[in-house]
């Protein structure tokens, strides 16, 4: 019998129908007589012809499903995000700068700082309908934050006789939209077993922030905040995933060399699980597989006084322990989230549950402190959105696989520096610049008054340089050193009309200027087009001409050592020698005007507008 031939590419129905149709009259013409549209023949040659298509549908769907750019799917894409090791996140939450404002009594004509309270981290603030949640400890009795960053101002209130009555203390924390609950599980026979999967029961979940475990079943009640922040042996740990098996965690050996800092370093752990978002928005926890030789290993090598890290041997096989039974586990999350979360600054105004703690020796007047607490937020709250829409987890994972999880790239240093937990530190600026294979990463801090310094402290840098340990490529190598803060002061000259206040017009140019270098705004290693700055005073009310911006370094006698590498004009008091109205800055180099007040030197002209021809 001569081979059959057969047109692979009639995919749809009706070119099915016409191919089996062709096939039964080229090789059977003499089996069908009938072959009208009534004819059981005509019947069979449909019937076949729509399971065909139907075949032909489903595999093109189901491999469609399996590629990133054309899956419909958003389960699919779940499903490609989880092969490529990326977590989907959920709900994110705003987040904002609140003031937060207590009156103490004078002590002599100082604050009594007897009364300058504690105010615990989770403390809620509310407005807009919105929940959110102070992101780490208030301590009034210290005028800098968690991370070392100056956050404290005071404000003395005089009675009717002149007299400092009492003073206005306000910290400037941060706080994310959010309630923080905790959900109980009990661990039975049953759930002794790998990878137990345990789902919140709340949809808006944004994340887990402590997990901890007790001996034992049948608890009424759960464990306070603080003790979920104190855990130690009892805790687990979330990784990025069960193979990882060191956490960056407080080194309690080891003292800080800056108040507020913590020491942070790796320490191995087999108590981990990892965390997921379900397509439909639901979101569990995966514990461990019940292989912790690394941990056994360590165990036994210690007993010998031997220093070595199993776990770098057989990391890839150690994926955790199992949750043992007769034992709780507390999960502490936060539910939240949202755009609704974005707010505007003056919305978040009243508290909500707190733990404000203030141990003056006079009852009473600790009952004042407390009462006087209030709570305003100084920027808008930004940053809230729902969860990823299908088209957003596709880019998201599209644009994200290439990085995982790793340090490659400079942007990718300056992203893991900044991801670092703020116990540890946190750089005011960081800049990353990589010559062959080695990554030099400069920072600087900030002052008590809010300017930047050269003086960043041994712990933040050793800190950084343990957190990037467990990111950088293999022959990669990283130093830590401070940045350098180049001071600059200006004189500049300005045409104006005299129709217009002369004082006011010296203010606005000092502000713009101070805008044009916000040390908020900009970054280290930046270059200056000088012209945008003329352009920017220019359009100042009353400013008919800027004639000249002249720029120095200021170095010493309160300012900076450091000197800028762009040239110097020769005989002169440390001006700046430019070309093509360019100010440069190395990538270590962050500029500063230190004194506002007196580095900005404005001289002005008025002439009549009548005679402006």
């Amino acid at each position: 019998m001569a081979e059959k031939k057969i047109a692979y590419t009639e995919r749809d129905f009706l070119g099915l129908r016409n191919e089996l149709l062709r096939l039964t009259n080229t090789y059977y013409p003499n089996l069908i007589k009938n072959s009208n549209d009534a004819s059981i023949y005509s019947v069979f040659l449909d019937l076949n012809a729509a399971v065909a298509d139907n075949l032909h549908y489903s595999i093109d769907r189901t491999l469609q499903e399996t590629v990133l750019q054309f899956a419909q799917e958003r389960s699919s894409l779940f499903n490609i995000a989880r092969t490529y090791g990326l977590k989907i996140p959920g709900n994110r939450p705003s987040i904002t700068l609140c003031d937060l404002s207590i009156i103490v009594p004078a002590l002599g004509d100082k604050e009594d700082f007897r009364y300058l309270g504690f105010l615990r981290r989770n403390a809620q603030v509310r407005g807009g309908g919105q929940v959110f949640e102070l992101l780490n400890d208030c301590d009034f009795s210290s005028p800098y934050s968690v991370d070392g960053a100056p956050n404290r101002t005071k404000i003395p209130n005089f009675n009717a006789n002149g007299i400092i009555q009492n003073y206005t203390i306000t910290k400037r924390e941060v706080v994310v939209n959010g309630v923080t609950r905790v959900f109980k599980k009990e661990i039975t026979e049953i759930d002794n077993k790998p990878f137990l999967k345990i789902f919140l029961p709340e949809r808006n979940v944004l994340g887990v922030t402590s997990v901890i475990e007790k001996e034992g079943l049948g608890y009424t009640t759960l464990p306070s905040s603080l003790e979920f922040i104190t855990a130690r042996d009892n805790k687990w740990h979330e990784m990025h995933a069960l193979a990882e098996s060191e956490v960056f965690e407080i080194d309690q050996s080891t003292p800080p060399d800056e108040p507020g800092l913590k020491v942070g370093k790796y320490t191995l752990t087999d108590n981990r699980f990892v965390t997921e978002y379900t397509p439909e928005g639901f979101f569990f926890l995966t514990f461990g597989g019940g292989n912790n030789d690394s941990q056994k290993l360590l165990n036994e090598f210690s007993k010998f006084n031997i220093k070595v890290q199993p776990n770098k041997i057989i990391n890839n096989v150690s994926l955790g322990s199992m949750v043992q039974p007769n034992r709780t586990l507390f999960v502490q999350y936060r539910v939240g989230g949202g755009k609704a979360s974005n707010l505007g600054a003056g919305a978040i105004n009243s508290l909500g549950t707190i733990d404000f703690v203030v141990s003056g020796p006079v009852s009473t007047i600790n009952s004042s402190v407390v009462g006087s607490l209030k709570v305003t937020n100084v920027t808008s709250a930004l940053g809230g959105d729902d969860q990823m829409s299908t088209e957003e987890v596709r880019n998201y994972v599209s644009f994200n696989f290439a990085a995982q999880n790793r340090a490659v790239t400079i942007n990718d240093y300056v992203a893991r520096v900044r991801t670092m937990p703020s116990q540890f530190g946190a750089a005011a600026k960081v800049g990353v610049t990589e010559i062959e294979n080695k990554v030099k990463i400069s920072v600087l801090s900030y002052n008590s008054d809010g300017t930047l310094t050269s003086s960043v402290s041994s712990t933040l840098k050793n800190n950084i340089a343990e957190y990037l340990s467990n990111y950088r490529m293999l022959n990669d190598y990283i130093e830590i050193s401070s940045a350098k803060v180049i001071d600059l002061s200006f004189d500049i000259d300005l045409v104006i009309t005299n129709d217009v206040n002369q004082g006011q017009v010296v203010s606005n140019a000092i502000n713009s200027v101070k805008e044009f270098f916000d040390i908020d705004s900009n970054e280290l290693g930046l270059t200056i087009n000088l012209s945008e700055l003329y352009s920017k005073v220019s359009q100042q009310p009353g400013v008919l001409n800027v004639i000249d911006i002249r720029v120095f370094n200021e170095i010493g006698n309160g300012y900076s050592n450091s000197t800028i590498s762009q040239p110097l004009k020769s005989g002169t008091n440390r001006q700046l020698q430019i070309s093509d109205q360019t100010i440069f800055f190395m990538p270590d180099e962050m500029p500063q005007i230190r004194k506002p007040d007196t580095d900005i030197r404005v001289r002005v002209k008025q002439i009549n507008r009548a005679n402006i021809s």
